[in-house]
């Protein structure tokens, strides 16, 4: 029986590593493209109310986010039914898309 849980809790391991190995992360990747810090991206992105630097740097943080990505297409992410919802990663991914769209869009 323990040789049984033992395999079982490796084979979950070996399953699992890939997740926890930090290579696609969201926030970090969208943190780098406009210049915050991770933990900016994510108390924009998600209760932002649970960082005690809130009161402090929210609104500077968002309005450089907003620079990045643009006023529009941030007010179009942020008001979508769907994405208030979302979890951050979700929400980061929409902003990195919207990020690329507007490079996309300058480029001649």
């Amino acid at each position: 029986m323990n040789i049984r849980l033992a395999s079982l809790s490796v084979a979950l391991m070996v399953v699992a590593a890939p997740a926890f190995a930090g290579g696609d992360d969201p926030c970090k990747q969208l943190a780098q493209e406009t210049g915050l810090t991770q933990r900016k991206v994510e108390m924009i992105l998600g209760n932002r109310t649970s960082y005690a630097e809130y009161p402090y740097t929210y609104a500077r943080s968002v309005d450089k986010l907003r620079e990045a990505i643009g006023e529009g297409r941030y007010e179009q992410l942020m008001n979508e039914g769907n994405l208030i919802s979302a979890s951050t990663d979700v929400k980061a991914r929409a902003m990195l898309a919207a990020l690329e769209e507007n490079r996309n869009s300058f480029t001649p």
